[in-house]
């Protein structure tokens, strides 16, 4: 049996010869690339996959129009690492990221953006959250990668004005990831491109936008998956307006799914299910007639080489997925197909519970663990009878062909995917659930097959409850968040996270005394989670508990000394009126980290005050050698140069800024006002007048009218 596993792994891998080349012809336009990955969507929730109440039209149409993969698998229901199969056609394994935040895609790996960037084709890509901004490496091969994704929560000064919470971070809905691609795809529809855009909405917190939260007031996430639909039609009507769809090719594509309650898991992350990871797959090739679905059994590791035959491109040598162009061609393919693995080490990375890994082979899926399962998919696809027992020599069968799958896909190079992550991203990855105590902190992985710790399955239960009171704390529902982070504490009691939700719903309740005292009664806990409780001593700061705030915050920067806590622990010296300290904390956050934006913006801006001009340009310069499309670092040092009189750099600083976020109204006043400095009449009531059109704050549109009724 293990032969066998091995030689069908290997035939998935042979690349297959151009044998449906309509993109590179002769006299032909080449065709575009169009992939939208639709994050957290379950493939049973969208119409064309059966879903009666689901109202998703734009996709529906592209399944007409092309191939619908009725059974294909995401290996990982996690964002991250997801979506780094999609775009290497490498398992976790070979790549090596196998969990959100923990680990950064290699530069090794040869990404399809990278692939079409070689062969000739620009390259885009607009994402909606956190997990796959830049810093994780997905932004290798792409020309424009814009991953501003906190705009939404900011004001006019760039600084964030709808407050977290400390549960759910980093996201814009998928109007905004539209108009971070749509300039970048009008400049670009003349040539060849290829763009992605990631949707983040039917990810929690479910708040899908009006109409779609009172028509789908029962079922939030249909609403967040139709509200993602409707931005995707926005995105096909352009490409229909400027005559570049009908030579696009488009894919629709699901990271991972959601629990929705099945196997008691409200979310994702911690089993491998179908409902996390069966995913939709939708296929539109230009001129190759569609509309039909296909049964045989794929995974979106097999995308990379399906677009690499299309477009014509050099597959690298370790692709592990395979082409399905043959299977699109052949109207009568069978359901047969090759293993496919999968796993989820979250458990274990995040929460020092036991790992699962599983294989789909045939009708059966085998999952390892501490508490193993086999599953027969034909006859039970809701996974509800668990066959082990039963079928003792197939069960056995299956673990020696999972064995020898994950010994035939790992790499010795995936160990690079792994980093230490800074508190900054520790503090997000908590926020979204991702990271807790008691897990694996050095995010060691053995590739092999596990069975120690505790089974996922018997503490899902634990995780549901977390995203409940992440989500009565979005809602501000602070009583019944209380609640439930108690449930949590009890289950936990020395978890940091748990403590922190309930630090958290005490301040929300107006609790802040109590909140306070979890946090002074338990030093280790504290000492473990320094981003929790540092949010704690920010909030009873802001809520005038000063003197016991700073207390708190210093007792944590000693416990735990990093960039980020020497930096909270100077403002809240800043706001004290401790200058000397300020400046010490800032340079101690530098000293530990020189990339640490926060600190070194703050230190060019603090030195500008202090009228030491030299010193605080070094800052800037420094600030955007390190971070070249850092918003509020133009948009600082072209103030900076605007006080001191160097209009023109000023001017150039600021409209970079603006170019880089066209809403970012402070940037759009500061440039006003050294247009009016300068006596430039004409681009200053050019901005004056976009601001007036699309800003919706009066002071805004109030100050850029005094502006320039002074030229």
């Amino acid at each position: 049996m293990a032969g066998r596993m091995r030689a069908q792994l290997q035939l998935a891998t042979v690349v297959v010869g151009a044998g449906f080349l309509l993109s590179c012809g002769a006299g032909r336009d080449p065709w575009n690339l169009l992939i939208v990955t639709l994050d957290t969507t379950r493939a049973d929730h969208l119409g064309c996959y059966g879903k009666s109440s689901a109202v998703t039209p734009n996709v529906d149409r592209i399944a007409e129009e092309g191939f619908l993969f009725l059974r294909c698998y995401t290996p990982v229901p996690l964002t991250t690492p997801s979506h780094s199969t999609i775009f290497t056609g490498m398992y976790p394994p070979a790549h090596g990221v196998r969990d959100n935040g923990l680990f950064v895609l290699p530069e090794h790996a040869t990404t399809l953006a990278e692939l079409m960037k070689e062969a000739g084709w620009a390259t885009g890509a607009a994402v909606g959250s956190f997990p796959v901004t830049r810093e994780f490496g997905l932004a290798q091969g792409f020309d424009y990668f814009n991953d501003h994704i906190t705009v939404a929560e900011e004001d006019f000064r760039g600084k964030r004005q709808v407050p977290s919470r400390g549960v759910f971070f980093d996201e814009r809905p998928a109007s905004w990831v539209n108009d971070a691609i749509m300039p970048w795809l009008d400049e670009h529809m003349g040539g060849a491109f290829f763009a992605w855009v990631h949707y983040w909405d039917p990810h929690h917190p479910l708040v899908p936008p009006p109409p779609f939260s009172e028509i789908f007031a029962n079922d939030l996430y249909l609403g967040e998956i139709a509200y993602a639909d409707q931005a995707f039609g926005a995105l096909l009507d352009r490409l229909r307006r400027s005559g570049v769809y009908e030579r696009t090719v488009i894919v629709v594509v699901g990271d991972h799914g959601e629990g929705r309650g099945e196997h008691n898991e409200e979310t994702h992350s911690m089993l491998v299910y179908d409902s996390t990871i069966r995913v939709p797959l939708i296929i539109r090739v230009p001129g190759m007639q569609g509309g039909r679905s296909i049964q045989q059994r794929v995974g979106t590791v097999d995308l990379l080489p399906t677009l690499a035959e299309l477009f014509d491109l050099q597959l690298p040598a370790d692709i592990q997925g395979r082409s399905l162009v043959e299977a699109m061609r052949d109207e009568e393919e069978t359901p047969a197909g090759v293993p496919y693995y999968a796993e989820t080490l979250s458990p274990r990375l995040s929460h020092g519970w036991g790992e699962l890994r599983a294989l789909i082979d045939g009708s059966y899926k085998y999952i390892h663990g501490p508490r193993p399962e086999l599953y027969n998919l034909d006859d039970d696809p809701g996974e509800l009878q668990d066959l082990l027992h039963e079928m003792p020599e197939v069960a056995e069968s299956m673990r020696a062909r999972l064995a020898d799958c994950l010994a035939g896909i790992s790499s010795d190079r995936s160990v690079e995917a792994a980093v230490t992550p800074d508190q900054d991203t520790l503090q997000r990855l908590e926020a979204l659930g991702y990271v807790s105590a008691g897990g694996d902190q050095a995010f060691s992985v053995r590739e092999e097959l596990r069975d120690d710790g505790e089974a996922p399955q018997d503490r899902v239960g634990d995780n549901s409850l977390v995203s409940a009171a992440k989500q009565q704390i979005f809602r501000e529902n602070y009583l019944a968040a209380k609640e439930s982070a108690l449930r949590l504490v009890e289950l936990d009691p020395d978890n940091p996270y748990y403590q922190g939700m309930l630090a958290t719903a005490y301040l929300g309740l107006g609790q802040a005394e109590e909140a306070a005292r979890i946090a002074e009664r338990a030093e280790h806990i504290v000492a473990q989670n320094e981003g929790v409780f540092m949010q704690v001593a920010v909030q009873l700061f802001n809520g005038g508990l000063r003197e016991r705030a700073l207390a708190l915050a210093l007792r944590l920067e000693s416990a735990s000394p990093s960039s980020y806590a020497h930096y909270i622990v100077g403002e809240m010296y800043a706001v004290l009126g401790d200058v000397e300290r300020y400046r010490d904390q800032l340079e101690l956050a530098l000293a530990a980290d020189p990339s640490y934006r926060p600190a070194r913006l703050s230190l060019g801006i603090l030195l500008a005050q202090r009228d030491e001009p030299e010193a605080a340009e070094a800052e800037f310069l420094r600030l955007l050698a390190d971070w070249p499309l850092h918003v509020l670092g133009c948009t600082n040092y072209g103030i900076f140069l605007a006080h001191s009189g160097r209009l023109e750099e000023a001017a150039a600083q600021l409209e970079r800024a603006v170019r880089l976020s066209p809403t970012y109204w402070q940037a759009q006043l500061a440039l006003l006002a050294v247009y009016v400095d300068d006596g430039r009449t004409e681009q200053a009531r050019s901005v004056a007048t976009d601001i007036r059109t699309r800003c919706r704050d009066e002071r805004v549109v109030r100050r850029a009218d005094e502006l320039v009724a002074m030229l």
